[in-house]
């Protein structure tokens, strides 16, 4: 199966990283030279991984409609997060407000380890723009980037 991402946020990564350990050929489609640009700029630079507490308190700090995190949550939780990016080389420490970041404090320990997860993967990365979604008859059939469609 071809699956095509649009954007190396933190969310694509994790897409596309997921897709490929799935068994998925997967391209992921970044304007910006870097993955992950956004990343650092997060906790001041240091990135704030995540909170350190269970998913019903995280639930309790949602202040319009928990419920759309339900699900997702369920799946992949704040320890779940915790457990990934150690599993990937990301020592991790808790501050005050159960704050998580990376031991060094430098959010480019994040970007790296999702980066070397997703090329490890075997994700494809272009560095290009998604100009224009290909659908035929209501059916998303790929995406023109560039000068080059992708299926």
């Amino acid at each position: 199966m071809n699956i095509i991402v649009i954007g190396g946020g933190a969310a694509g990564l994790m897409a596309a990283g997921t897709a490929a350990e799935q068994g998925a050929q997967v391209t992921l489609l970044e304007t910006n030279e870097k993955v992950g640009r956004k990343l650092f700029i997060t906790g001041k630079g240091r990135c704030n991984v995540c909170n350190n507490c269970d998913v019903q308190e995280v639930l309790r700090n949602v202040p319009v409609n928990p419920r759309f995190l339900y699900s997702a949550l369920g799946r992949f939780g704040p320890a779940d997060v915790m457990d990934f990016f150690e599993n990937h080389g990301v020592a991790l420490k808790t501050e005050r407000g159960n704050r998580v970041f990376p031991q060094s404090d430098k959010a480019a320990d994040i970007i790296d380890a999702l980066f070397l997860w997703v090329k490890k993967a075997g994700v494809t990365i272009v560095h290009t723009t998604a100009d224009e979604l290909l659908i035929e008859d209501g059916v998303l059939t790929g995406v023109s980037a560039g000068h080059k469609t992708y299926k």
